[in-house]
């Protein structure tokens, strides 16, 4: 048995999971995003509730929206305040007296998908997150990769799509992260959104976007376009760099299947490998896969323990 946390901004997801993967119980609560003393009451009250239930004790995953530092184990970027520079594993081990381990949510998902996903048994896995905005994990071998500063496969950051904009018409926006023309700020939800505000002149929701793109609306559909462009254009990047086996699709925008169908062509368009069959697809737990992940980083520390 494994106890597994999914941990972001506004709701800490609470798992625990049977030794064949299998979820038996699913619950739910608010972030305490400022206060490090509930934050760590909340997470605490979830495990003992569990415990009751179960009675066991097993070990704790946690999947956050974050980076640690490699050396250190510090919390080095999130979006809560109260655990940001915080020794987050060695911490809560300590405080809840039993081991705990901590990773990124976009590489729990990545982990989840490569190991009993839709890239199970696949070598190289780049699962890619497209929700509020645009992140990225990395398997390799059933196993993330190192790192030297312990932020990777955030392929939303760093590049530069300005030149996509200015050729569609649109104005750049500042990034959260301060820099302008980053993917983030344009192929998540929230970029989708922001394309169709300029596009139409109207804001309205990603999934009231795609349901016109659905019924042939003019402006959904240039925004969509607008939109499966930038994607591809940075994904085909990342795909001539990794040369990827797979390339899962989490968030919100992977429940688009006939979307993610869209991006997928145009990347293998652009690349230089040849894939013959579908590379781009939904992940199986597009919805849930940083949950899944937390409750496997126990299991693959072991199988890394043993070699």
């Amino acid at each position: 048995m494994q106890y597994a946390f999914d941990i972001g901004g506004s709701k800490i997801e609470f798992g625990v999971f049977d030794d064949a993967g299998d979820i038996l119980s699913h619950s739910k609560t608010p972030t305490p995003a400022h206060d490090r003393d509930a934050f760590v009451a909340a997470v605490s009250g979830l495990i003992d509730e569990a415990d009751r239930e179960f009675g066991e004790r097993p070990n704790i995953g946690i999947s956050f929206a974050g980076g640690l530092d490699p050396q250190t184990g510090a919390v080095i970027s999130a979006n809560i305040p109260a655990i940001k520079g915080w020794l987050l594993a060695v911490e809560l081990s300590a405080i809840l007296k039993r081991d705990v381990l901590v990773a990124n949510d976009a590489d729990c998902f990545a982990l989840a998908e490569a190991r009993t996903g839709v890239a199970k048994d696949a070598r190289t896995v780049f699962a890619i997150i497209l929700g509020t905005g645009v992140g990225g994990g990395i398997v390799v071998d059933g196993h993330f990769i190192g790192g030297r500063s312990g932020i990777r496969g955030e392929w939303g950051h760093g590049n530069d799509v300005t030149g996509g904009l200015i050729r569609n018409g649109l104005a750049p926006v500042t990034c959260g992260c301060g820099n302008t023309g980053c993917l983030d700020a344009w192929g998540g939800a929230r970029g989708l959104e922001n394309i169709h505000a300029q596009i139409s002149g109207n804001r309205t929701t990603s999934f009231e976007i795609t349901d016109a793109w659905r019924t042939g609306d003019d402006h959904a559909t240039r925004s969509l376009e607008i939109y499966c462009d930038l994607v591809s254009r940075e994904l085909a990047l990342m795909v001539n760099v990794l040369d990827p086996d797979c390339v899962p699709v989490g968030g919100g925008i992977a429940s688009e299947e006939n979307l993610i169908a869209k991006i997928d062509t145009m990347v293998r368009q652009r690349v230089l490998g040849r894939y013959d069959a579908p590379l781009v697809v939904p992940g199986r737990y597009s919805r849930d896969g940083g949950l899944r992940g937390a409750a496997m980083l126990h299991v693959i520390a072991n199988a890394q323990g043993s070699q």
